[in-house]
């Protein structure tokens, strides 16, 4: 415990002393001496057994005090304080006060020694001020400190606790001004900084508004659609340069596109979208040039983007791509320059080509689709050092939920979909397997946020999508048709807060499903081909779609020649040469589906 003198009254018929503790105490009540109560004796031993330790600093009050003290009493004061008890090691017993001359050897342990030559003045010691005192209990069970704050006085002997202080309140947001003084800021009071200087709340109201804007919703086709930006690839008979579907970023600064026999191609968003809130119907279009190219020959089966993208950290932006006869690349999205390579190998020690691929959620690991396995491997351990999961049948599309990290949900070609959990051995097999589809499986996406059951597939010459939820498999929530006629991949994509589904078409129609509505699903022509690709910008309302498709055309098509008379005789008929005219459209569109003017 450490002590202050803060004022000192001496006079010749009383003389008393009143102590106050600067610094926290653990005692359970404030203690107070008064030194006209106890006895000379009684004083020495009360200060020896509570080990009470003056400090050295006084809080000084507007009075003036001096002392004086003749020869003879001092000698006095040293010889009793040589016949007194000396003080235990651990008792630090020391007076030192600024304002008082009085020799370290003094001692105030009998109070008749202090009664004569004292003047004191009193004209300004008639002020009285109350002390806050800052008290801290440490409780030895509970291993917990509680502070309290109460103004009281030096006689209260004990600390009242407020019920209101027990009861936790909600949190509330601090602003920082410039002024280095700390304000809190509480939606429903005004914000001061203090009583009689008012503090501007116009930054806490504009950055208030700024994450009301952040947090509200995105409204999708509420009005026309509006195209931003295309680029288009030309085709020929002999190269048929169509897409392969469109890849948002995660970050949503970039567009990823595969083009058949032209590698990938990597677009920029426009600059002004980042923060636009509307778009005006005469906006110019967009002339979306290539910031990155690869230009990878072959068919491109699959890509990913590194599920933690972000343009800040350049380490952090690549994806991944699997190709005919290749291995699995990671290209690097500012360059466009391979990083490394994640090869798979047969039985014969051959290279395979990985049909599907997917991220983990937190990027540590890729999954590979192969013919008869599933491959992992540590994305941070390029090379051919990765676990075997055997499957029976080749993985088409890979897809892993959120709600658990060590489940992985599969489609083949065969149009099942099958469920595995990787802790078990490949001998049991899938959890479950889905069926509903009549062709191989080429697309499977589960929700985000709350709704992380709920599963999203769509298949090769399908009419249907079908919405699992994979808790209860027994049959699909819902059915949306769409109009799919060929093998080729028809991508859908669902808006981040699970409101809208859309989808393409091989008429080259964009379908729209309101998830919150009735269901029914609205067409837009927007392509005069293969509408292949679609896919909602993470934080913006734009919608990229991609068109095109193969043409069967000259020696690629099958042409019956012959036909069947009445007798069964063969008759060869002269063929006759059509022009057949063919519409080309291999194009990535951008479209505004939010707030027009």
């Amino acid at each position: 415990m450490r002590w202050t003198i803060v004022s000192g009254i001496l006079n010749v018929d009383d003389c008393f002393l009143t102590l106050k503790p600067t610094k926290t105490f653990t005692a359970a009540s404030n203690l107070s001496t008064s030194m006209c109560d106890v006895e000379e004796q009684d004083l020495s031993a009360a200060l020896l057994n509570n080990n009470v330790s003056f400090s050295s600093t006084m809080v000084t009050s507007s009075a003036d005090l001096s002392f004086s003290l003749t020869e003879a009493e001092i000698c006095k004061l040293k010889k009793k304080f040589d016949a007194s008890t000396m003080p235990n090691e651990d008792m630090d017993v020391s007076i030192n006060v600024e304002e008082i001359s009085v020799p370290e050897e003094s001692s105030i342990q009998e109070k008749s020694i202090m009664h004569k030559e004292i003047s004191v003045q009193e004209s300004s010691i008639q002020e009285k001020s109350s002390v806050q005192e800052e008290t801290t209990l440490e409780e030895d069970t509970s291993m917990q400190e509680t502070t309290l704050n109460e103004e009281s006085t030096l006689e209260e002997s004990e600390s009242v606790i407020n019920l209101e202080d027990t009861i936790d309140e909600p949190e509330i947001q601090s602003i920082v001004p410039e002024s280095n003084q700390l304000i809190v800021l509480d939606v429903n009071k005004p914000v001061v900084a203090n009583e009689n200087e008012p503090f501007v709340t116009e930054k806490a109201t504009e950055i208030v508004a700024a994450e009301a804007e952040e947090i509200a919703p995105l409204e999708y086709f509420k009005n026309k659609l509006i195209e931003v930006g295309r680029r288009c690839w030309k085709s020929s008979a002999a190269a048929q340069h169509y897409t392969k579907g469109c890849y948002w970023s995660p970050d949503g600064t970039c567009l990823l596109v595969p083009i058949h026999l032209d590698g990938m191609h990597v677009m920029e968003l426009p600059p002004d979208l980042y923060t636009a809130t509307t778009v005006a119907q005469e906006r110019g279009l967009t002339n979306l040039v290539p910031a990155v190219h690869v230009p990878e020959g072959g068919t491109v089966y699959d890509c990913v983007w590194y599920p933690h993208m972000n343009s800040q950290e350049p380490d952090s932006c690549f994806w991944l791509a699997t190709r005919q006869h290749e291995p699995i690349h990671m290209w690097d999205a500012f360059d466009g320059k391979l990083r490394c390579s994640y090869s798979g190998y047969d039985a014969v020690d051959e290279v395979m080509a990985a049909i599907s691929l997917a991220f983990s959620h937190d990027g540590q690991q890729i999954y590979a689709g192969y013919k008869r396995c599933i491959k992992i491997f540590d994305t941070s351990r390029p090379g051919r050092l990765c676990d075997d999961y055997p499957v029976k049948f080749a993985i088409s599309c890979i897809a892993q939920t959120t709600e658990h990290h060590n489940t992985l949900t599969c489609g083949n070609w065969h149009g099942y979909i099958q469920h595995f959990d990787l802790r078990c051995s490949p001998k049991q097999g899938p959890l479950f397997t889905l069926g509903g589809h009549k062709g191989g499986i080429t697309q499977l996406k589960y929700a985000e946020g709350s709704a992380g059951w709920q599963l999203f597939s769509g298949a090769r010459k399908c009419q249907k999508l079908l919405q699992w939820d994979m808790r209860n498999y027994k049959k699909p929530l819902e059915e949306y048709q769409r109009n799919v006629e060929t093998n080729q991949r028809i991508q859908f994509d669902l808006t981040p807060d699970l409101g809208w589904l859309a989808s393409g078409d091989t008429q080259g129609a964009l379908n729209v499903w309101d998830m919150n509505g009735d269901g029914e699903v609205s067409a837009l022509p927007l392509h005069n081909d293969c509408c292949n690709g679609a896919s909602f910008h993470p934080t913006l309302p734009i919608l990229a779609s991609s068109s095109g498709q193969y043409h069967f055309i000259g020696s690629d098509g099958r042409v019956n020649d012959s036909v069947l008379d009445c007798t069964g005789a063969v008759e060869q008929e002269q063929s006759k040469e059509k022009p057949q005219e063919v519409i080309y459209e291999n194009a990535v569109v951008m479209w505004w589906c939010g707030q027009g003017l």
